[in-house]
């Protein structure tokens, strides 16, 4: 069991470049093949103009997301170039309100989607909707990539455990990581004193784990006044681990852009890159 296509979106070569080298590392790694998509982001479309005055706006604006997006693909395959990776690239046009289409056409036959952390001081609206096209639209697993060195085989890995469908198939997904890693640690914040599970938090987990060969331990912690996500982050630092496993978006998108939630809180606090399914 292993990732045998790999994929990821640019655009722009500098904002998204750790992203590349950690997909590029991990394709490396696990003998796979990388599929890079180019993007070229036309804006024109997200405005409303009157009728008959936008045709030579609409049509420059195309002709200039065409261009950057051929820019992109140019840089990107001169880094590849110097690799020894099996690895294609592809341009393609979109708007903002559109990009999920090209991308999630792209992507659903990939094993795993690598994207720029969208929560950064010079990130855009594209970057959210990337990481959204590639987790709903694709239905990939995802591994969302702060701007920190590339981890091709992580040896330490915290799996933030919250008894969710979305946590579990996130687990499942990064199984090749699991099983290759030499620490597990499975990190429980305040679990329900109801739960099915109360008197063995984790316990039927580890027994998966453990059955495909996972050397990992159960952690159960408190809050301590602080947010879940800050929680997490800290026990990731303190184990010293160099990826998070962890369910992403357990409620709407909607909910999650307006009232924020513990993905969201995770992300814009991310140091190490954090691997996600819904």
């Amino acid at each position: 069991m292993s990732f045998k296509t790999i994929f990821t979106a640019m655009t722009s070569f500098d904002a998204h470049q750790a992203a590349l080298a950690q997909a590029a590392a991990m394709t490396e790694a696990q003998d796979a093949h990388l599929d890079v998509m180019c993007l070229g982001m036309d804006r024109s479309r997200s405005n409303y103009y009157e009728v008959g005055a936008n045709a030579f706006i609409v049509q420059t604006a195309l002709e200039e997301a065409h261009k950057k997006g051929a820019k992109v693909r140019k840089k990107t395959d001169a880094w590849l170039e110097t690799s020894k990776l099996r690895w294609n690239t592809t341009t393609a046009v979109a708007t903002l309100a559109d990009v999920g289409r090209p991308l999630s056409q792209a992507a659903r036959f990939a094993d795993l989607c690598v994207v720029s952390l969208p929560y950064r001081d010079t990130s855009g609206n594209e970057e959210n909707l990337i990481l959204e096209a590639m987790m709903f639209d694709a239905a990939c697993p995802t591994l969302v990539m702060p701007d920190v060195e590339p981890v091709p085989v992580p040896s330490r890995i915290v799996i933030g455990w919250n008894e969710s469908a979305e946590a579990l198939r996130a687990i499942r997904s990064a199984m090749p990581l699991l099983i290759a890693a030499t620490e597990v640690h499975i990190a429980i914040i305040d679990p329900p004193e109801h739960a099915a599970d109360r008197s063995d938090p984790g316990g039927a987990l580890a027994v998966m784990l453990s059955r495909h060969g996972v050397n990992c331990d159960i952690q159960v912690m408190s809050r301590s006044g602080a947010r879940v996500s800050e929680r997490l982050q800290r026990h990731v630092t303190e184990t010293d681990s160099d990826m998070l496993v962890m369910g992403g978006y357990g409620h709407s998108r909607f909910r999650e852009a307006i009232l924020g939630g513990a993905t969201r809180e995770m992300l814009e606090h991310a140091k190490v890159p954090v691997f996600m399914a819904h």
